[in-house]
């Protein structure tokens, strides 16, 4: 996972030509010290509700393989979650699966503004300009949101290996789904409790707005906690992915 203490979001590959973007919103454990770890135990900042297992290697991994760009979050999804749409969503939870976050219990609208400047904003312009120099060049990517997902969640097992979250348009779950299952036996479906419905924030500006092919891809954490699982999914996705980069799915028409 991502821990550095850099403020800035991390391209990786950006002149990559493989026609993908990869964005990885919850890349880092990282709480910056002058949020002083949001008063949370130090065990608590390498679980799930902090960072997404494994997910920053895999995207690494997969930049390489496909050679693609990979934007990576600096910070951790409990000072802000970048994959929350501010308007209509709270980025700064008071409690994320079941646990309690002080620092972000009473947060002034003062407060939230300046996390949003500070981490929010500079990701998402990041992405918008790659994005933007990708199209420039010619290119029409696939945009893929890389996350993992817990085994266990409100005491209910996950027996999907993979699992994918998307809204209105469905073109790269249907053209995945059925090569993961048939080539790689993998239990594949639509991830729970949560949808593309209510989670789709990073996936819709970048992706969905534009007419681009793309989904959220996540991965079951325990599947991914190690060095070799990382790169066996890695070249899962790029085996998969490979095939639908020779064939361009025409743009869909822009969204709001």
């Amino acid at each position: 996972m991502m821990d550095e203490k850099s403020e800035a979001p991390r391209m990786y590959r950006s002149e990559g030509r493989g026609g993908v973007l990869i964005l990885c919103d919850h890349a880092s454990a990282h709480i910056p010290d002058d949020y002083e770890g949001l008063g949370l135990d130090r065990a608590v900042l390498s679980t799930h509700i902090a960072v997404d297992i494994g997910a920053a290697e895999v995207s690494l991994l997969l930049a390489d393989l496909l050679d693609a760009p990979a934007l990576l979050a600096p910070v951790s999804r409990l000072v802000v979650d970048l994959n929350r749409d501010p308007e209509t969503q709270d980025p700064c939870p008071p409690i994320s699966d079941g646990i309690p976050i002080p620092g972000n219990t009473a947060l002034d609208e003062a407060a939230r503004v300046a996390r949003l400047d500070r981490w929010f904003h500079p990701y998402h312009k990041a992405a918008e300009d790659q994005l933007a120099a990708m199209m420039a060049r010619g290119e029409q990517p696939i945009v893929i949101g890389l996350h993992s997902f817990t085994p266990v969640m409100k005491g209910e097992p996950r027996p999907w290996q993979i699992g994918f979250l998307y809204a209105g348009d469905n073109r790269l779950y249907r053209a995945m789904q059925p090569k993961l299952a048939s080539d790689w036996g993998l239990h594949v479906g639509d991830n729970q409790p949560y949808s593309g419905a209510e989670l789709y924030y990073t996936m819709h500006r970048h992706g969905e707005r534009h007419g681009l092919m793309q989904a959220t891809i996540e991965i079951r954490q325990d599947l991914i906690a190690n060095a070799e699982g990382q790169r066996h999914w890695a070249d899962i996705l790029a085996q998969t992915l490979r095939p639908l980069l020779l064939k361009r799915a025409p743009l869909l028409p822009k969204k709001d």
